[in-house]
């Protein structure tokens, strides 16, 4: 059976002038009358009928079924960075590596694009249009519940921007759930594509899912306090990173909150492992 927007074993049917007829290799199974046809251009013919092939299958904007050797940035049922191209009143188109750009029908679109910029896209095939087609709503492919107990509080996941709000970021976790990390449990500025780990802070009574990067417990903490103490040792026993500094300049070095750096560094200070001035941490 033939695979719209997948890689296909296709078979030469015939000959043309500029490109070949070709048939999917498991057509032996269909009628003549569920046969697809599947173009493929091509300068010169080095093929030969009977010829076996792998190629990319997709619909063109003359609704023709035809085959490229030209390998997309994503197939079918796969989830993408990609760069918008175009922006009009019916949707945004994407490149995805081909001549003819990806189209993001409107309805299937989380909000208007800027050209250039990079996009958490969707491909799939759409079988009432029968074409190709990418959505940036990821919400129409991805539960934003956890309903069968994937996940628990306080595990570590792998997530990936690829939306933002006023309130945060929506996320996209473990390649499988979309979640959201509010702006108060962000380390950092996020840009859409960035992907980091983090943790479940909580899966509420309606299944949705909040995400952390703010890992802050006594476990982590003493962890925290041996890294700022081989922090220390590595560098002649001084650091400028003090509780004063900037949640970004804390976050780059320890990826951690700078309120869990401040309990940290506190922790040390009352050890008498450190000593603290408004400039710098000394170790003793």
């Amino acid at each position: 059976m033939l695979k719209i927007g997948q890689i296909n074993t296709l078979i030469i049917h015939e000959v043309l002038e500029n490109g070949y007829t070709c048939v999917s290799a498991s057509h032996e199974n269909d009628t003549e009358e569920f046969i697809t046809y599947v173009y493929l251009a091509a300068k010169g013919s080095t093929l030969s009928v009977g010829d076996q092939i792998e190629a990319f299958v997709f619909i063109d904007k003359q609704q023709q079924c035809v085959a490229t050797f030209k390998q997309p940035k994503a197939m079918s049922g796969d989830t993408m960075l990609l760069q918008a191209t175009g922006m009009t009143d019916f949707g945004a188109f994407f490149d995805w590596g081909l001549e003819q750009d990806l189209l993001v029908p409107i309805q299937y679109l989380q909000s208007p694009v800027i050209i250039g910029m990079p996009y958490y896209v969707h491909v799939f095939y759409e079988n009432d249009s029968q074409r190709v087609l990418g959505a940036t709503k990821l919400h129409r492919f991805f539960s934003e519940t956890d309903a069968y107990g994937q996940l628990k509080q306080g595990e570590t996941v792998t997530c990936q921007v690829w939306h933002i709000t006023d309130l945060g970021y929506k996320v996209r976790i473990n390649d499988a759930l979309l979640g959201v990390l509010f702006n108060d449990q962000a380390l950092a500025k996020h840009a859409v594509g960035d992907e980091f780990n983090a943790w479940v802070k909580a899966i509420r009574p309606d299944g949705k899912i909040d995400i952390t990067q703010l890992q802050d417990n006594p476990k982590s903490r003493m962890s925290l306090q041996e890294q700022i103490i081989a922090d220390l040792q590595a560098h002649d026993g001084l650091s400028t990173l003090t509780d004063k500094s900037s949640p970004e300049d804390i976050a780059y070095k320890f990826n951690v909150s700078k309120g869990a750096y401040k309990k940290a560094i506190g922790t040390l200070f009352k050890q008498k492992r450190i000593s603290l001035t408004k400039d710098a941490i000394k170790l003793l």
